[in-house]
């Protein structure tokens, strides 16, 4: 491993550990140490300008105007979904009945992490049950695909606002709507055969307004964020690119020390 001295040019070695060249006696540490720390003070105001450009983004993209405080509370809004009523479950057997109401909350806490999840999968093929277990795990399944992208899309709000970016929170709100769209018509089918394939030891019914209310609240932040792409675009085309935004900061910079020198 080599090197070159910064004054006169010349390979040293790594066994040249000492501070001074061994050809012309430059000191290397200290070699045109103005220089270096000029630099690294242009460097750091640089750096400083593109972090105030990117506040300034995140401050715009999130709070700049009523309309993007709506925004970002309804990218919240979707979590009532997890906790409304969608299923209601009704239990007889000889001598035990049950009747319960299912949210998507309810189901994780005492049905998933209670029972044996992954072997709800076996299920989907087995001869009696089958029927009623593939369109409820499918159901399951739409259900946290839509929950996932719903918690993703509060990420990517506040991500996607350095950038004035919004396009991708409208594709994931897409997800949302459909999977809960498909889990309402899974959850309904799951229904159907389970009344039809249990002989009526398992009924119940759909909550189609719990599902409507998911629905509605993923659709609106879907028309929310495509409102807001466009409003986006519209400000990144109008306002400086980040290299000029710094360059002119950095000309700012420059008049305010020369001002003060004088």
């Amino acid at each position: 491993m080599a090197f070159k001295c910064p004054h006169c040019g010349e390979t040293l070695r790594w066994y040249d550990f000492r501070a001074e060249c061994k050809h012309c006696g430059a000191n290397i540490p200290n070699y045109n140490w103005e220089q270096r720390l000029e630099e690294d003070s242009e460097k750091a105001e640089t750096a400083f300008a593109r972090l105030h450009y990117r506040v300034a983004n995140f401050k715009s993209g999130t709070v700049g105007n009523p309309f993007r405080i709506v925004r970002l509370v309804c990218s919240l809004l979707p979590l009532a979904a997890l906790v409304v009523p969608l299923i209601k479950i009704n239990l007889q057997f000889p001598f035990y009945e049950k009747s319960d109401t299912v949210s998507f909350l309810t189901l994780i806490l005492n049905y998933i992490t209670k029972l044996d999840f992954f072997g709800g999968f076996k299920l989907m093929s087995a001869t009696a049950l089958g029927a009623a277990a593939k369109p409820l795990m499918l159901a399951v399944v739409l259900m946290f695909a839509a929950v996932a992208a719903g918690v993703l899309n509060f990420f990517l709000t506040l991500i996607g606002a350095i950038n004035l970016k919004a396009a991708p929170n409208a594709v994931l709100c897409v997800v949302s709507t459909g999977c809960w769209c498909a889990a309402a018509v899974m959850a309904s089918g799951f229904i159907s055969a389970a009344a039809q394939g249990t002989v009526n030891v398992l009924s119940g019914s759909v909550v189609w307004w719990g599902f409507a209310i998911g629905i509605l609240l993923f659709a609106v932040n879907t028309v929310i964020n495509i409102i807001t792409a466009r409003s986006f675009k519209k400000q990144r085309s109008a306002q400086p690119s980040i290299d000029e935004f710094v360059e002119n900061e950095l000309e700012e910079n420059r008049k305010e020390e020369a001002e003060a020198a004088e």
